[in-house]
């Protein structure tokens, strides 16, 4: 049987950002630096980052170094039709500029890491670019961070909050005849951990027209010439084998975070998915790796919380913190499988609101 690892980078010394992004993440990978036959270069189970020359190199060989339903990224300096056809053929799943910003990519290596059973349909796109965010009249720069058909991300300097109705002009590198700005309320408005002024804001964007639709469909689909992250094919779902066992749910929800610090008094953060095996919340301050935080799930049937420990096991910046249930029960278990199936699934959102009360229990001794 083949090498296999969990991410390979294929370098020439030219992605030495992307290095630094896994080293960073704590990612199990293995640097190919100038391998002389396509052949040399391991399998990757997970992700596979290479640049375009590369990705074309190995295209030519019998098999593409990329397991079932791995995902590939490909960095590379020229953007043209031609190019993104040929990588599209060969099953790249992203085509990436040089040029686009570090918080960007590695937004992009987290998602195609962790993401595992999301759909292409419904996936957000990193971007990065300069836009202007209007709200009561005033004009605010901004950084569109990630883009959906339903929703954006944005990062900006102004004390915006959860109902603000604001218009986003796009980077001009994305406007379009039909689609230049779009609009939608703010669903969730968090200050950027160490910062006075930044503020990370969800915003649920307004109906489009079908022309402007369709634009933005281009740019969500890698048809758009002006985007820096484009997607170039449908993400793969693993089947077998995948390290998530079941299905993540939306639990984009509430979430009051009992700690020590404010005991009388729990913080509300934001709850992002949920599966049997753990789930994921949003930064909250006094939470750090290898805590065991007790949570209770509401939304259980007869409206009692559904307690369970859990463990801080990973940091995924901007987007939170991954959580894994530790010592359930039979009785725990079934609860919580029951639960992850009456929620929707990450494809189609609702509005209803569920509550996780947590308080951090002391971390446990080796």
């Amino acid at each position: 049987m083949e090498e296999s690892v969990s991410v390979v980078l294929l370098d020439d010394g030219e992605l030495d950002r992307v290095r630094v992004i896994l080293e960073r993440m704590g990612a199990e990978f293995v640097l190919c630096r100038r391998p002389g036959a396509s052949s040399e270069v391991p399998i990757a189970r997970d992700l596979l980052v290479c640049t375009g020359r590369r990705a074309l190199e190995l295209g030519k060989s019998e098999a593409a170094r990329v397991a079932d339903g791995a995902r590939w990224l490909c960095i590379h300096g020229q953007d043209f039709g031609e190019l993104r056809a040929r990588l599209r053929a060969l099953g790249v799943h992203y085509l990436v500029h040089p040029s686009v910003d570090q918080e960007t990519l590695r937004l992009l290596v987290a998602m195609l890491l962790h993401d595992r059973d999301e759909r292409r349909t419904t996936a957000r796109l990193p971007l990065g670019g300069e836009a202007r965010l209007t709200v009561h009249g005033d004009t605010h720069a901004a950084k569109l961070v990630e883009l959906s058909p339903t929703a954006a991300r944005l990062r900006v300097e102004a004390p915006l909050e959860a109902g603000d109705w604001i218009s986003l002009e796009l980077p001009p590198e994305l406007r379009g005849a039909a689609l230049d700005a779009l609009s939608g309320h703010v669903a969730r408005a968090e200050r950027e951990a160490g910062a006075k002024q930044g503020m990370s804001i969800a915003v649920e964007l307004d109906p489009l027209p079908p022309d402007a639709t369709a634009e933005l469909e281009a740019i969500l689909s890698g048809a758009h010439p002006g985007t820096r992250v484009s997607a170039l094919s449908d993400l793969p779902v693993k089947k077998s084998g995948d390290r998530r066992r079941s299905p993540r749910r939306a639990y984009r929800r509430r979430v009051a975070a009992l700690t020590k610090a404010d005991a009388e008094a729990p913080q509300v953060v934001l709850g992002h998915d949920l599966s049997a095996e753990g789930i994921r919340i949003a930064r909250q301050p006094g939470l750090a790796l290898g805590q065991r935080i007790a949570l209770g799930l509401y939304g259980t049937a007869g409206g009692a919380p559904l307690v369970l420990e859990a463990e801080i096991v990973r940091d995924h910046g901007a987007r939170g913190f991954g959580l894994v249930f530790r010592d359930l029960g039979a009785e725990q278990k079934a609860q919580l499988e029951e639960l992850v199936e009456t929620l929707v699934p990450l494809e189609s959102l609702d509005t209803q609101t569920r509550i996780i009360v947590s308080r951090v229990l002391e971390p446990q001794k080796p």
